[in-house]
């Protein structure tokens, strides 16, 4: 028999990863001060026209995906004062910075966590929404040890919760007989992973409103209680 965990990265592995908005403003530097450029000014530009969103272009890879997201950050950018010239070498700058791997937090307790599921008889994978390069930041990590593999929407051409990107996951994995998704996002992770009739795990902060997963934990760690 073969079981197999799917494991989303944002939010799941890791802890205060950044997020596009922090990442656009970083790509001013100076120029966000001066223009009065702020996450909470940038997020309203960020909430569509992603390859995840409903109303993106979810075959977006390479660098057809960073040929949208460049356009779409630079109007954001000029939409909020700053200049032509400037905003489209800032936008540039954004696939620079969601490359460092400074801005990325593993949780404490992952490697150990994944290593268990591995004892246990579980091949670990990771299925994400992201962006062409993730597996070279990914590789800086220190847990590419504990997976099998790695579905990424952009290199695959899919986007969670598409049903189609979990069925090129259960692929990947040589089609499981037991599969668990765990992950943070009430949609992309366990609603998609429950159309696709896996298993599902939401780890989320305490009083969270139920996302209608099987299993609900706060912490990596709770996830082994229930394998």
């Amino acid at each position: 028999m073969r079981w197999a965990i799917f494991w989303d990265f944002d939010g799941t592995l890791t802890t205060g990863e950044p997020s596009w908005r922090s990442c656009l403003v970083m790509a001013l530097g100076p120029l966000a001060e001066l223009y009065g450029v702020t996450e909470d000014k940038v997020r309203p530009f960020l909430k569509s026209g992603f390859p995840w969103h409903p109303d993106g272009d979810s075959s977006l890879t390479g660098e057809d995906f960073w040929r949208v997201l460049f356009e779409k950050f630079s109007a954001a950018f000029v939409a909020l004062g700053v200049p032509k010239h400037e905003s489209e070498e800032a936008a540039r700058r954004v696939r620079d910075i969601v490359l460092d791997k400074s801005l990325y937090h593993v949780r404490p307790d992952a490697a150990a966590v994944l290593a268990v599921c591995a004892f246990k008889g579980y091949k670990n994978y990771i299925l994400t929404n992201n962006f062409p390069e993730w597996e070279s930041l990914f590789a800086k990590l220190g847990l590419g040890q504990f997976f099998s593999g790695i579905i990424n929407s952009g290199t695959v051409g899919a986007c969670k919760p598409q049903e189609k990107i979990f069925r090129i996951a259960e692929r990947a994995a040589s089609f499981p007989s037991l599969i668990w998704m765990v992950g943070d996002n009430p949609v992309a992770d366990i609603e998609g992973a429950k159309n696709a009739g896996w298993h599902t795990v939401y780890i989320t902060s305490p009083g969270t409103k139920n996302s209608g997963a099987e299993v609900t934990v706060t912490s990596l760690s709770e996830v082994l209680r229930f394998l």
